[in-house]
């Protein structure tokens, strides 16, 4: 059964009737291989890497994320825009701990095959965030009703231009 929202594709018609043949679940946001990362996933990791900033006393403003196939093998690529001055070895343990949070069998085994690459965590510049809600309003989008993407696909390529402009450090995971 298809739920509201989720990808299909029409493989021919019956009749008049279109055949459709399921793609994906609509709350999938990160897949590059076998891996199907849910914005479920993608929280509960950003929320592990984050008690590794609380005990800093440090907190995430916000985040998103997108894959980076640029380079074989392609990459996930979360940004993170925090309050404070966090140590190069806390920003090497969140990288480490985002990636290792990730525990769908796809994801996992994609690591151990070397068809994901190590995951890359961007530290962007205070008010990033805002830049992409200024952008999404200018866009037409109600500021009350504005809601960080928690994926950005490859076709927003002026939000990833945002990002990458203000991107003030780049950790690679050393985990897997």
């Amino acid at each position: 059964m298809c739920r509201q929202g989720d990808v299909v594709s029409i493989v021919g018609f019956h009749n008049s009737t279109p055949e459709m043949k399921f793609v994906s679940r609509s709350s999938l946001v990160l897949t590059i291989n076998i891996d199907k990362t849910t914005e479920t996933d993608l929280q509960s990791a950003v929320e592990a890497a984050g008690k590794v900033f609380a005990k800093e006393k440090l907190e995430v403003i916000d985040f998103t994320s997108h894959i980076d196939l640029s380079k074989e093998p392609g990459h996930y690529v979360i940004s993170w825009e925090i309050n404070g001055e966090a140590s190069e070895q806390v920003l090497g343990e969140c990288c480490n701990c985002l990636d290792k949070s990730f525990v769908n069998n796809g994801y996992i085994t994609s690591h151990k095959d070397n068809s994901i690459g190590p995951l890359e965590f961007q530290l962007v510049r205070t008010g990033t965030f805002q830049k992409i809600l200024e952008h999404s309003v200018g866009l037409g989008a109600a500021v009350n009703q504005y809601k960080t993407p928690r994926c950005v696909g490859a076709a927003n390529t002026a939000v990833l231009q945002i990002l990458t402009q203000n991107v003030v450090k780049i950790y690679f995971s050393t985990a897997f």
